[in-house]
């Protein structure tokens, strides 16, 4: 009976990850992850939910939005390049951020729709910024290399950044409008339509 009770175990679980994001433990190294679980099949908009800088419990679909509009935490932050960017320097911008390691297998699958996105609107208002979490460089470089990833990265090496924001998953993507107000927050993995249409909020 244990025999059969073990491979079955395995595939539960495996069956449930395919449905989680990866939770980011402040009180741990960031690769020691445990996991929430987040229906990404159900992503249409609920008017009751509200963007918080604690995630709701009661929340079943990951997005959460703020109809009035949160401030958006000002940042200072380097690229690999060394270049200074804060998130104050941008206004006047639409402003999409997503917080990302390349431990986090979701992320991975999110980036090359970030890609796309970024390639589209390249020449536009929206400005892009991956913000990875507590990495080092050469990590990051070679993952950017190997995927062929140009939208910008910047480098929260302390979590300090994470932590203003209370980022509990990854990835977690913030939208913020031309005046600094943080008008969507997505907890999970997007389809490149689904950016779409968080970024068409911000107009």
């Amino acid at each position: 009976m244990k025999k059969l009770l073990f491979p079955l175990s395995i595939v539960v679980l495996f069956s449930l990850s395919l449905y989680t994001v990866i939770n980011y433990n402040k009180n741990n190294s960031a690769k020691s992850n445990s996991y929430s679980i987040v229906d990404n099949q159900k992503t249409s908009d609920n008017n009751n939910n509200s963007i918080s800088k604690t995630p709701s419990t009661n929340s079943t679909n990951g997005i959460f939005k703020d109809p009035n509009g949160d401030k958006a935490i000002d940042f200072k932050l380097k690229t690999l390049e060394g270049k200074e960017v804060s998130l104050s320097d941008l206004k006047g911008k639409n402003v999409f951020i997503n917080f990302w390691a390349t431990w986090c297998p979701y992320c991975v699958q999110e980036m090359p729709e970030i890609e796309k996105l970024y390639q589209e609107t390249k020449n536009s208002d929206l400005i892009i910024l991956g913000i990875d979490i507590g990495e080092d460089n050469d990590t990051v470089r070679d993952f950017l290399n190997k995927n062929k990833l140009n939208f910008n990265i910047l480098f929260d090496y302390d979590e300090s950044v994470a932590t203003n924001y209370n980022i509990t998953a990854l990835p977690t993507s913030l939208f913020i409008d031309k005046n600094g107000n943080i008008i969507k927050k997505k907890i999970g993995p997007m389809t490149l339509e689904e950016m779409k249409s968080y970024v068409n909020l911000l107009k």
